[in-house]
Formats: C-alpha cells, structure tokens, sequence
C-alpha cells in the first residue's frame, strides 16, 4: 500500500509531539490515518522514559469521541529501547470506532522510591467505569510492569489535586505500615475507600488488606474500610434496624427513627473485599454483604440492608 505523508515535520501539541500518515482505500470504504504522540520525557529513579502512543483516525470524520483511538503502546528508555509495550484491538463502524482507547502517563512518587503510573481509558463504558491504572517500576535496574491494570467502578483517588505534569503521591492507609494507592469504589449505595500496597522493595502491586474476622458464623474474610457517600434524605419520617455489632446472629437490632433533618454521620463500612484477577486484570470490588456504622442524632450503629440504606437516604444506584 502507498504511503503519503501528511505531516512532514514535529507539531508540538500540549506537551506531546505528533506526526501522522494515511493510507490510501478504495472508494467508498474507510480511509484510516495513522498518526504517534510522543508524551514528554518522565524520570524515574534517575533515568528517563518516554511514552509513544501509535493512535488511528479515520479520516473526514466529525465525531469528536469516537474518531480516533490508541492502537499501540511503547514506552521507551533514554536510548530508545521498547521496555514495555501493549496493543489495543480496535473496530469501526461508517466513519466512527467501537471502542476507542485513551493513554496517559505521569510519574509516581513515594517515599522511598518512584515509578511510572499509567492509566487507559475506555469508551464506552459504564457511568464509574472506564479507566484502569497499571504502576510500573525498577526491577533489577530496568523498568517493568508490577502487574495488571487495576479497574473498578470507581476512581483513583490519588493525584485528583495535582495539577497538570506534577507526579502523582501515594498515601497512608491506617493501620498498615506501608505506601498505598487509594480507590474510590462504589458498593451500589455509597463508595468504600479501598487501599491498594505499593511494595517498592519486591517489585509488587497487591491488595492493601488480607483480613479474616472471628463471626458466629466462623472466620470471615471482612475488612473495615472508610466510606466516602452524600446522603438524600427522605421526606417521610422512618427508622432503620440499628445493631450494636455488624452481626445478624448477635443481639437484636434497636429500631432508631430517621427524620429528613436528623444528623446522619457515616463512620465505616465492612464487607469483603474482592482481589479478581484475570487475564485482562485485576477487578477491585465489594461483596454484597455489606455492614455500614452510622451515627444518627448521637447513637451508632450499624446497618445492612436494602431497605436501611434506603430509609438512611441511601438509594442504590448504578
């Protein structure tokens, strides 16, 4: 097939630099343009990596989301040298892609190393889905994946107030010794903060909880996590079933009225949290057998079902 060149020179665009080509079709089908960004130079652990997306377009289309998408990624040493690379499947349909592809790159920094974090994003997908985040580090001096993509319905917590180019910091979960990444992920009703371990000296991402807790049931694999939620309170007054431990088989629930101007604080959740790993990578999830502590007008407790989270102002959703 011939090639024309389109652009022959740099065009230097937000920090990322970009050249582009196209390749000839017979009339009536799709033309595609290829065309590579180069994001500007990050440095980890005193070497310099760059990130160089291969990206399709199809040419004369006018739609702004789904008109190009990334086919190809490279990231690259000082010398030139591929360290890492992944490709992204990619169909069309007229003049607009499927499925289109988005790569960005920032530095992350902890205390006692640094790294790469690379996040896709994915369209379409789900309301709080969509992107996933993949930590790359050293090992044995060269830069390597420390595992799969994380993906969740939820967020990243880290690095939403950097600003554009700043490193993104890991954080502090309490209880654990450790740098952690933190998620926002949703559990249908409200979000649980979930942290995630950067291991700097084996060269791992893994989960940031492993717990097991003593029930009348026998051991449960249930961790107590914070929560993140905005409550929409009823217009009707109503109680919820109020329990002084989340455990159905202990002491009998206290019914506590819940009116639209009660004073609701949301203090913990605890639920089992999922690690599924796969192929693609790893889904960060909640089990549905969720225990929320509240305080309502002075009194905790907690709560567990449907109909509770409904009454506390807590709709499922999503």
């Amino acid at each position: 097939m011939k090639i024309h060149w389109l652009i022959a020179g740099l065009c230097s665009v937000a920090m990322t630099t970009s050249f582009a080509w196209a390749q000839e079709a017979a009339p009536g089908t799709v033309q595609l343009e290829d065309f590579e960004r180069r994001m500007e130079p990050l440095e980890v652990m005193g070497q310099r990596f760059t990130v160089v997306l291969q990206q399709k377009r199809i040419a004369g289309s006018t739609d702004a989301d789904f008109g190009e998408t990334v086919s190809r990624m490279e990231i690259r040493d000082q010398g030139g040298e591929v360290v890492y690379e992944r490709e992204f499947a990619y169909e069309f349909f007229g003049d607009r892609f499927l499925e289109t592809w988005d790569v960005s790159a920032r530095v992350l920094k902890g205390n006692q190393a640094s790294g790469l974090l690379i996040t896709y994003g994915v369209s379409p997908s789900t309301p709080l889905g969509g992107e996933s985040w993949q930590v790359l580090g050293m090992v044995d001096g060269k830069l390597a994946p420390w595992g799969f993509p994380l993906y969740a319905e939820g967020q990243l917590i880290n690095g939403e107030k950097a600003g554009p180019g700043e490193p993104v910091e890991t954080s502090q979960e309490p209880g654990l010794n450790y740098e952690v990444l933190h998620f926002r992920v949703w559990t249908g009703n409200f979000f649980v903060i979930v942290p995630v371990r950067v291991n700097w000296f084996d060269g791992q991402v893994r989960a940031g909880w492993n717990c097991v807790k003593m029930t009348l049931r026998g051991p449960e694999p249930v961790c107590q996590v914070r929560v993140e939620t905005e409550r929409v309170p009823q217009e009707s007054e109503t109680f919820v079933l109020l329990y002084p431990e989340p455990e159905p088989m202990g002491a009998e629930p206290e019914e506590v009225v819940v009116s639209e101007n009660s004073k609701v604080e949301f203090l913990a959740a605890e639920a089992n949290l999922i690690w599924d790993q796969d192929v693609e990578g790893v889904g960060l999830a909640v089990g549905e057998d969720i225990w929320l502590k509240v305080r309502i007008d002075g009194q905790e407790g907690w709560i567990h079902t449907q109909e509770d989270f409904y009454a506390i102002g807590l709709p499922q959703a999503g």
